[in-house]
């Protein structure tokens, strides 16, 4: 008869790449990073769009084996993608695993699977989430066209009330989440964050660090039509920064940049 840990073994995982050692990826951690691919989305301005439309099944062994390569200089283990949650059984048999070895486990997501969220939540299968909110969700009168907005930069319809959903979910159960929306001029600035930021006040997601995100030109695909003028600068991003923490009272309001990494501008007093 099979063992559990035979089972687990078994598992395939669809990898899209390792970084062995990152200070980036979760503030205040070293982790390794595991890329899983296939998204749902099809955003242009995508920064791992090579891993959305193709597979490279491996075996679990092979995660096992690369966490523990890194064990010795990590504290967590971040999975990343692509989209994870379209991979439940392999965050669960990491999570699995990375507890055994004494790690912590985040996942980056896009929060398009609420169930799945919400699933492996119940399980215990993860300590902090990464959420991206790509654009206003839609829960202000004020605000018309929203969901058009999100579905125009993911090209999914209904894709903003499985990410609301999602946010939900996270507060419910009060997850350790951080919120993250990436700009580009044009696309997603200064009306975006101000609405999304109102939008969190109203949901009660304040409680949560805010990071403005720099998109990175150099990181999309070719043809999506963004240059080096799309791209906020260092000053640009400090004054979305202060429109964020003026707008609502945020637990905490960081910016993520090519030049400085990640930076702390301002915290709720």
């Amino acid at each position: 008869m099979e063992t559990e840990s035979e089972t687990e073994t078994r598992i395939r995982v669809n990898l899209g790449g390792i970084i062995h050692f990152s200070t980036i990826d979760w503030r205040g951690k070293a982790a390794i990073v595991i890329f899983l691919r296939r998204c749902p989305f099809r955003c242009i301005y995508c920064q791992n769009y090579n891993l959305i439309e193709t597979d490279n099944y491996v075996d679990m062994k092979e995660i096992e084996e690369a966490i523990r390569d890194s064990e010795d200089f990590i504290d967590a283990v971040v999975l990343s993608g692509g989209e994870p949650f379209m991979q439940p059984d392999a965050i669960a048999a990491i999570s699995k695993y990375a507890r055994q070895r004494s790690l912590y486990l985040g996942v980056q997501t896009n929060g398009y699977y609420p169930d799945a969220v919400e699933a492996l939540l119940d399980a215990d299968a993860f300590d902090k989430i990464f959420l991206d909110i790509k654009a206003p969700l839609g829960t202000i009168s004020t605000c018309t066209n929203t969901n058009t907005r999100y579905e125009e930069l993911t090209k999914v319809h209904g894709v903003s009330e499985r990410v609301r959903k999602t946010l939900e979910i996270l507060l419910a159960k009060d997850v350790d989440a951080e919120l993250i929306t990436t700009v580009f001029k044009n696309i997603v600035g200064a009306a975006e964050v101000k609405q999304i930021v109102e939008e969190l006040h109203d949901m009660g997601a304040t409680c949560y660090p805010y990071v403005i995100q720099q998109g990175r030109i150099e990181r999309i695909p070719p043809d999506a039509g963004l240059s080096e003028r799309n791209i906020f600068s260092y000053e640009e991003l400090e004054e979305l920064a202060s429109l964020a923490y003026h707008t609502a009272p945020l637990k905490e309001v960081r910016i993520r940049t090519r030049e400085r990494g990640e930076e702390v501008m301002y915290k709720y007093k």
